[in-house]
């Protein structure tokens, strides 16, 4: 289940805990994760996680 983590202020997939900016992006890593047991760099990459770094991915 994605959840708002007010903590960071973002929307976070459960599976594999990466924060997105929008639920709609969350829920579809979570979906993906659920399905394949593991991550999808197209949507990974969309994170804040990766969004952040000094050197996109």
């Amino acid at each position: 289940m994605v959840i708002f983590d007010s903590e960071f202020g973002a929307y976070m997939c459960e599976r594999c805990n990466l924060h997105y900016n929008t639920s709609e992006l969350a829920r579809e890593c979570e979906n993906w994760d659920m399905h394949h047991n593991s991550c999808n760099l197209r949507i990974s990459r969309q994170s804040v996680e990766v969004a952040s770094r000094k050197y996109p991915v």
